[in-house]
């Protein structure tokens, strides 16, 4: 009886050293939203710019209230392979999504987790998406333009059901991660639609 308490006892710290070692980032980011809240994010500017010819491609996006803020790839992959070298570097617009200044749809990819070995800054960019409310604030960039979005939705879908609808009369933005952190069996996706300023 005794050896097997001494095996439990050290399973058990063995394995929550391994839990600890495999979920750091997300421990952390939860831990510190949780206990001190998201922390003051950098000015933003007083007002949006929505004068524009040009499509726009998003270069950075901002959540004020989680404290992220994140430059904004344009993958030009289409291959599992190519996204995950693009998410190094940050997140991603994917391949086909509309431009911010017109009606359609967009969509940004993110991590939500990454093994501490992970070569990249952003693989736990978006470890607390599961925190936003509706009608939270999300604010994309393109060179000198601001664009603003509002929280409408949030869901958990099986990949399989992750179905984006083309939308022709409001320009949506849909914000998407692997769920629950450190899987890839579902994913947590943020559906937003853009506000015309932040008043």
């Amino acid at each position: 009886m005794k050896e097997f308490i001494i095996f439990l006892i050290i399973f058990l710290i063995v394995f929550g050293i391994s839990v600890f070692i495999f979920n750091g980032r997300y421990i952390y980011e939860q831990t510190k939203y949780s206990f001190i809240g998201a922390p003051s994010t950098s000015k933003l500017p007083d007002s949006l710019n929505r004068e524009e010819k040009e499509l726009a491609l998003p270069d950075k996006l901002i959540i004020p209230s989680l404290n992220i803020e994140a430059p904004v790839v344009i993958s030009q992959s289409t291959t599992e392979v190519g996204f995950q070298k693009d998410l190094e570097k940050g997140i991603i617009y994917l391949p086909g999504s509309s431009a911010l200044n017109e009606k359609g749809t967009m969509v940004i990819m993110g991590h939500s987790s990454a093994y501490p070995w992970y070569k990249g800054q952003y693989g736990s960019i978006f470890a607390l998406l599961n925190k936003l409310n509706i009608n939270d604030e999300i604010l994309v960039f393109s060179q000198n333009k601001t664009y603003a979005y509002r929280v409408l939705q949030k869901e958990i879908k099986a990949p399989k059901d992750l179905v984006f609808q083309t939308q022709k009369e409001e320009s949506v933005l849909y914000l998407v991660s692997c769920w629950p952190v450190n899987t890839s069996w579902k994913r947590i996706v943020i559906k937003t639609t853009q506000v015309l300023d932040k008043n």
